[in-house]
C-alpha cells in the first residue's frame, strides 16, 4: 500500500512531538520535522510529503503563511495550517496561499484525521495516483455515509469517521474485527425479512448476508435500521481481494424500498 507522507512545521517540541505520535498510531510515515521556515522549504523539496501540517507562528525569519508561499513555487503539497490564533487578518492571508484547510489548537483527533485524508484525496485525484482501494478509501473519509472495507476473510481492515458515530466503535478497535460478528446483521422487516428463499438460505448458514435493508446492534447495544450497499474493489488485473460496504441510518417507520 502506498505510503500517506506527513511533514510537521511546528517550532513547540512538546506540540510536535505530540502530532507525531498521533499520526504514527493514525498509520500516517512522518517524514520530517521542521522548527522553522527554512527547515520546511528543504524537507518539502526533499521528503516529498503528501500533506504538510504548518504551524502559522515559527522560528526563524519568515512565518508558516510565507514559508507555504515559498513551497507553492515548487509543489502543489496540500497545506493544513495549525495555529492558537484565529484573528481575520492571518486568516485572510492563510486563505491567499490555496492551503487546504485551517485548524485551531488543541486539534481534534477526529478532525485532523479527516483533514488529512481528503487532502490527501483531493490531490491524489487530480493527480490520479494511489491504488484503487487507496483512492475509495480516501474518498470514503469525505462521504456521510458510514464505509467500511472487508478482506475476503470478513476481517475489518478500513472503517471512515462516520462508522465510528453510527457504530460506537473507535475505527481502531474495529479493524481486525469479523464485520458479521461486529455488526450482528439482520434483514429489516422494511427489506427482505419476509422473503421465503433468502430466510432458505439463510437457515442452512450457508453464507454471510448483506442484506439491503438490516438492523445492527452499536456498542451500547442499540438496534439501529439502515441501508446496506456493497461492491467488490478492482485491484490490479481485476483482481478482487476487498469488499466495500456502505451504511446510513434510516428511519424505519418513514422508509418504503
Amino acid at each position: 500500500m502506498q505510503q500517506k507522507k506527513v511533514l510537521i512545521v511546528e517550532d513547540e517540541g512538546v506540540v510536535a512531538l505530540s502530532l507525531q505520535s498521533i499520526l504514527t498510531k493514525m498509520g500516517y510515515t512522518i517524514v520530517g520535522s521542521a522548527i522553522t521556515g527554512d527547515e520546511a522549504i528543504s524537507l518539502a523539496r526533499d521528503r516529498h510529503p503528501d500533506v504538510i501540517l504548518m504551524d502559522i507562528h515559527i522560528k526563524g525569519t519568515i512565518d508558516g503563511i510565507q514559508t507555504t508561499e515559498k513551497i507553492n513555487e515548487f509543489s502543489d503539497v496540500p497545506v493544513i495550517y495549525l495555529t492558537a490564533y484565529a484573528d481575520d487578518e492571518t486568516i485572510s492571508r492563510a486563505i491567499k496561499t490555496q492551503s487546504h484547510s485551517y485548524l485551531v489548537k488543541p486539534v481534534n483527533q477526529r478532525e485532523l484525521y479527516s483533514n488529512i485524508e481528503f487532502a490527501i484525496y483531493k490531490h491524489r485525484l487530480r493527480d490520479r495516483s494511489g491504488t484503487s482501494q487507496e483512492n475509495l478509501e480516501l474518498l470514503l473519509v469525505s462521504i456521510k455515509d458510514a464505509g467500511f472495507v472487508m478482506d475476503l476473510k470478513n476481517r475489518i481492515v478500513f472503517c471512515n469517521p462516520v462508522s465510528e458515530v453510527l457504530t460506537g466503535y473507535r475505527s481502531d478497535d474495529m479493524k481486525g474485527m469479523n464485520f458479521f460478528d461486529l455488526m450482528n446483521l439482520a434483514p429489516s422487516q422494511r427489506g427482505d425479512a419476509e422473503d421465503e428463499t433468502i430466510q432458505k438460505i439463510l437457515s442452512i448458514e450457508a453464507i454471510d448476508y448483506l442484506p439491503p435493508v438490516a438492523t445492527f446492534s452499536t456498542k451500547s447495544g442499540k438496534r439501529k435500521t439502515v441501508i446496506v450497499r456493497a461492491g467488490m474493489i478492482r485491484e490490479d488485473k481485476d483482481e478482487h481481494k476487498n469488499v466495500f460496504i456502505l451504511m446510513r441510518e434510516i428511519d424505519p417507520a418513514n422508509f418504503s424500498p
